[in-house]
């Protein structure tokens, strides 16, 4: 059963998922490289999205003064003027062209602040056959236009834009209407000619009547504004990313040193994986490469990170060298041990001295080893043997004590497959050669009733291993903030490279 335990942990590719580390004795270097498909690209931008639309989008754009025409040739001047709007950006989807994401305002509300409407024309009138020059100066203030609610809407299309190692957003469009008569006045004062007012309000109409005439000379101003916005959620991929581990004393990151973005149809990064052994007791290291033969991948819309098939016998090879591991559990967790712990008929046969403590008792192992394993294989499939070590404690008047010793040879081939963020390891004729000892102490203490049928507890051990499949899941990779990729699904290429495919 302590076998099950360790080979657990070494054959789920749990030293791909370990965290960075400054200082190590031991350090394993390898090559990889990531493949991110244009479609995937967008996928992976529209993830980094979620972070935007999950905040309420607020806008105040400032637009240049500008001159209309009223009716019967008056030159009106508009200064100060401004649009507020307030929205909730819906959830992105791809657009029917695969190349865009929309952006789609929900519950939108606006404002439209002129800070000044004014005239000051000389303009010429005939009365009665009679042509008069008049001089006409006229402004009203402050004049406030409110959106009615539901009665505009607002959109963007953003397209996925990678530039060496920098994934961003450019917005390509911006559609912004309302239907006729959807603003309303707040009430705003005049001074200067009688009968200016009616000429704002015609203005203030023109405006509601035609959203087109509006905002289509503004585009451009708008355009510029939404790149401004959209850009704050940038992304960088070269930063240096952490993954998570099982083992505090094994750490990991993965470094990006090159980018290629000139293929139109994906970007490929490539980059070091760096690990530290930190209670390793050799200061060594190791760097691992890509085969230099071509890879043949082919085209893909998923992303893919390639690395060196011999990347996980070396990580084993390091994580379970000698003296640099132990590994507590309790009985509690053997389905063996439990069969055995649950029937006095059993013990009085295979381990008469578990008859002095209670079913319940839960004993403790220590199990680690003091060579180093021997890995063979490579890609999926490896051959493993381990020397393991337990001692095991039995619980004294609420403490543990020395109980006994054990020495497990073990040799196993092992399958592994990967799944929809899954490891399912498989162990294959698998052999053990148990061998014990009682602890001294214990013996001279206790008096215990030695007998110990060594080949049955094997066989239960063996029983719960050979043949058998464990299912660990995978925890996310962090290619950048806000966005994790699953690995998928893995192979062994043909020249003897891993494949590992990834998803959001």
């Amino acid at each position: 059963m302590t076998k099950k335990q360790i080979t657990k942990s070494v054959f789920v590719f749990a030293a791909f998922l370990f965290s960075q580390s400054a200082f190590s004795s031991a350090t394993i270097e390898s090559e990889f490289e990531l493949v991110l498909p244009k479609q995937f690209q967008q996928n992976l931008i529209e993830e980094k999205w979620k972070s935007l639309v999950n905040k309420e989008f607020q806008a105040n754009w400032q637009f240049p003064d500008q001159m209309v025409e009223a009716q019967d040739g008056v030159q009106v001047q508009l200064q100060g003027l401004s649009l507020a709007l307030k929205t909730q950006l819906q959830k992105p989807d791809l657009g029917s062209e695969q190349t865009q994401l929309i952006l789609q305002s929900k519950d939108l509300s606006a404002q439209m602040t002129i800070a000044s409407i004014s005239v000051d024309q000389w303009i010429e009138r005939t009365v009665n056959g009679i042509t008069g020059r008049f001089h006409l100066q006229a402004s009203c203030s402050n004049v406030v236009l409110n959106m009615k609610p539901g009665t505009g809407s607002f959109s963007i299309a953003v397209s996925p834009e990678v530039a060496s190692s920098t994934a961003n957003g450019r917005v390509e469009d911006v559609t912004l209407s309302w239907q006729q008569d959807a603003w309303s006045a707040q009430a705003f004062s005049c001074t200067g000619a009688d009968g200016f007012d009616q000429i704002v309000n015609q203005q203030i109409s023109q405006i509601s009547m035609d959203s087109a005439a509006f905002v289509n000379p503004k585009k451009a101003l708008l355009l510029s504004y939404l790149n401004d916005y959209v850009g704050k959620w940038s992304f960088d991929l070269s930063t240096p990313r952490e993954l998570v581990s099982a083992r505090s004393d094994i750490k990991m990151s993965m470094v990006i040193d090159s980018f290629n973005d000139t293929n139109p149809d994906e970007i490929t990064a490539k980059g070091r994986v760096i690990m530290n052994f930190t209670r390793s007791t050799q200061n060594t290291t190791k760097s691992l490469a890509l085969s230099k033969e071509d890879p043949k991948l082919g085209t893909s819309s998923q992303a893919m990170i390639r690395l060196p098939g011999g990347l996980a016998k070396e990580i084993m090879t390091q994580a379970y060298a000698a003296d640099s591991w132990v590994h507590q559990f309790y009985s509690t967790q053997i389905s063996g041990f439990s069969t055995v712990m649950n029937s006095r008929f059993m013990q009085w046969f295979v381990w008469p001295e578990l008859m002095d403590y209670p079913k319940s008792s839960k004993f403790l192992f220590n199990v680690y080893s003091n060579k180093d394993p021997k890995v063979t294989g490579s890609g999926l499939k490896y051959q493993v043997n381990l020397n393991l070590l337990s001692q095991m404690q039995a619980p004294k008047n609420g403490n543990y004590i020395p109980f006994m010793n054990f020495v497990v040879p073990f040799n196993s081939g092992v399958t592994v497959g990967i799944s929809d963020s899954k490891a399912s390891v498989k162990f294959t004729n698998t052999t053990m050669d148990l061998k014990y000892s009682w602890d001294p102490s214990y013996v001279k203490r206790y008096s215990p009733k030695t007998r110990f049928a060594a080949s049955t507890i094997e066989g239960k051990i063996l029983g719960a291993i050979s043949g058998k499949t464990m299912d660990v899941a995978l925890p996310a990779i962090p290619v950048m903030e806000g966005v994790k990729l699953k690995i998928k699904k893995a192979t062994s290429l043909s020249n003897s490279d891993l494949l590992l495919q990834l998803a959001p």
